[in-house]
Order: structure tokens, then C-alpha cells, then sequence
């Protein structure tokens, strides 16, 4: 049997030996930008905490994915009128070039190398960037620059360490099928692996078995094993009614605080752990295709990052624990489908 990559977004520290007796191989951790001025420079205290916690978990038996540094953040924020507009931050400071030439590519590359060889040992896989298909993280980027400055990042990272396996996440937006046909249609893929995040019966329409359907696309579309960077379904929050907001005007969930798709039991902790557990079946059927699946995501958050409101479940209720670390019915699933995965 392959190895396979069962993990879970993002693992805290002090849970380690309850999420690696749960069946958590894996968690995926955010690095930001090391350095406040020139590389080389004065390191960023945010880095420094990142990297710290990075081995504590290595030294305690968890292997990391790493993400490489974001080109842009956004946040939902209400106008005058109460509609939530997008404000984009820079992720890179203005000393990297500008944003999509290729001086900002070049020095997004050596940024890259530098994190690989300061992580070395620590961060065998890497995800560049994430969902670079979708406003909230590409910001101004075109499909086109996205695809440019997901390369470079492959490329610093691979240069300092060949060893590396190395690959990105669409989100599942259109333009992921320009950065699929980009990234794996031209030659050999400079990509190790094909990312995917998908929430179906959440954010997208759909249940457990439409994983089947786009493991298999995606497998053949770019000949490479695929990865689930996220995937999951949220314990919470409640179904949109229908006709009760326009569905063909593009508005952020964060509006309404509602969904517009659910699946089986529903949004509770029982529909979750059910989601789970269908979900693994569908994993262990298509296992040959996969190099490994990310839980999105271990703990619960207090508020939603999107907005910023503690009542808004868009971002809030997807752990396999509660916000005050109480464990869910979905832990178990969790664990269950990594034991008949292992035991199959």
C-alpha cells in the first residue's frame, strides 16, 4: 500500500498526541513572509512563531505541509449602506517588485528557496500560495499571473531542494481550469501533484460522492497524483430559503450568514461526522489516485475571518473540536475512516 497523506488543517500544538491517536498523520501550516525589509534582513516575529511551532510539531511526530506565503489577504467590511465589499492587502511587501511583473516573480522564487532551505527536513510537500483561482486570494492577479507566480514559487523551492514535492490548490472556480490547463497541459509539469479544495453540501452543491467524480477529472486531466488540500463540511449554520436572496446576483455568503447547500442530516455535529465518514469511502475507492486528503480543519474558530463576526458560520464551525476544544461526534468519523483506509 502507498503512503498516503491523512491530514488535518491546522493541528495546534498542545493537541498533537489526541490528533495523531485520532489517525492525523499531516497538518498543513501557513508560513508568512520571513523577512520585514530585504532578504536578508530582520525576520519577521510572525515567521519566527510559525517556524516555532512548526518544530514543536515535527519534534512530536507530525509532519507538515507547508504554504508558501500569500501575494494577497482580503476581508469582507461593510460600506455605508451595511453591503460587505472585499478589501485586498498585500501579503508582499512593496520591495518585492510590482505586483505580476516579473521582478515580483523572481523575487517571490528566492523567497521560496530561502524557505525551503530554512525548513529543511521539516517541510517535505509544499502547496504554493492558496486558491489562486478565486479574488479573495489573487487579488488583481490575472489566471495568467497566477499561474506565473505559482511557477516561480515551484521553482525556488525545488531549486534549493529537489526532493520536495510541490503543488497547488485551486479552489474549484472556472479560472481553476486555466490554471489546471497551464500548470499540467504545457509538456512536463514543473508540479509534483494536482491540489483540489472542494465543500461539497457546504460552499458547492453536492455530497460525498461528488468526490468521486472530480478525483478521477482531475487525475486524468493532469496525469499526476491528486491531493485534497481542504476538504470538509460545516457543523453549523443555517440553509438559505429559497427566493429569499437573488441566487444569480453575486453576493458573499458573510451577507446573510447563511448557506445556500447542505447534504444528508444537515449542518449539525451528526451531519458532519456522517459527511466524514462517506467521504472516506469515496477515498478509499479512488486511493490509487490520491496522494493524500487534508481535513479542513482541526478546531473550530471563534470568529468568522472572513467578516469577523462571532454569529457568522461561514468560517467558524469546521473543526473535528469546538472553539473551546471540545471534541465532535466528526473526531470519530475521522478516526474510523482513517482505520478502514488503513486496514483496506
Amino acid at each position: 500500500m502507498k503512503d498516503f497523506l491523512f491530514g488535518v488543517v491546522r493541528v495546534n500544538a498542545e493537541d498533537v498526541h489526541l490528533a495523531r491517536e485520532s489517525g492525523v498523520e499531516w497538518t498543513r501550516l501557513n508560513f508568512p513572509m520571513p523577512f520585514e525589509d530585504r532578504m536578508p534582513g530582520r525576520l519577521n516575529p510572525s515567521y519566527a512563531d510559525v517556524r516555532a511551532q512548526a518544530e514543536t510539531l515535527h519534534r512530536n511526530g507530525m509532519k507538515i505541509l507547508g504554504v508558501t506565503p500569500q501575494p494577497f489577504h482580503s476581508q469582507w467590511e461593510p460600506d455605508a449602506n451595511g453591503a460587505l465589499q472585499l478589501k485586498l492587502t498585500p501579503g508582499l511587501p512593496e520591495w518585492i517588485g510590482p505586483v505580476g511583473s516579473e521582478t515580483y516573480n523572481k523575487g517571490y522564487e528566492e523567497i521560496c528557496a530561502w524557505l525551503a532551505d530554512d525548513l529543511r527536513g521539516m517541510v517535505p510537500v509544499w502547496q504554493v500560495a492558496n486558491e489562486l483561482d478565486i479574488d479573495l486570494f489573487a487579488g488583481p492577479l490575472t489566471p495568467r499571473q497566477c499561474c506565473e507566480f505559482i511557477e516561480h514559487g515551484a521553482q525556488g523551492l525545488k531549486r534549493a531542494d529537489p526532493t520536495l514535492l510541490v503543488g497547488h490548490n485551486p479552489a474549484g472556480d472556472p479560472e481553476a481550469y486555466f490554471l489546471y490547463g497551464w500548470l499540467y497541459g504545457r509538456g512536463k509539469p514543473l508540479l509534483d501533484y494536482c491540489g483540489v479544495d472542494g465543500y461539497y453540501g457546504t460552499w458547492q452543491a453536492g455530497g460525498p460522492e461528488s468526490w468521486a467524480k472530480r478525483i478521477c477529472e482531475l487525475s486524468e486531466l493532469t496525469g499526476v497524483p491528486v491531493l485534497l488540500n481542504e476538504w470538509g463540511f460545516s457543523s453549523g449554520g443555517e440553509l438559505m430559503p429559497e427566493g429569499e436572496a437573488p441566487p444569480t446576483i453575486y453576493r458573499p455568503l458573510c451577507q446573510d450568514r447563511k448557506w445556500w447547500h447542505t447534504w444528508g442530516p444537515g449542518h449539525n455535529p451528526e451531519g458532519q461526522a456522517e459527511f466524514i465518514r462517506e467521504c472516506f469511502k469515496v477515498f478509499q475507492a479512488h486511493r490509487e489516485k490520491l496522494l493524500g486528503a487534508f481535513y479542513f480543519k482541526w478546531q473550530d474558530r471563534e470568529f468568522c475571518w472572513q467578516c469577523g463576526r462571532n454569529d457568522c458560520p461561514i468560517e467558524t464551525h469546521w473543526g473535528l473540536l469546538d472553539a473551546n476544544g471540545t471534541i465532535k461526534p466528526s473526531l470519530a468519523a475521522y478516526k474510523e475512516g482513517v482505520a478502514m483506509m488503513k486496514a483496506g
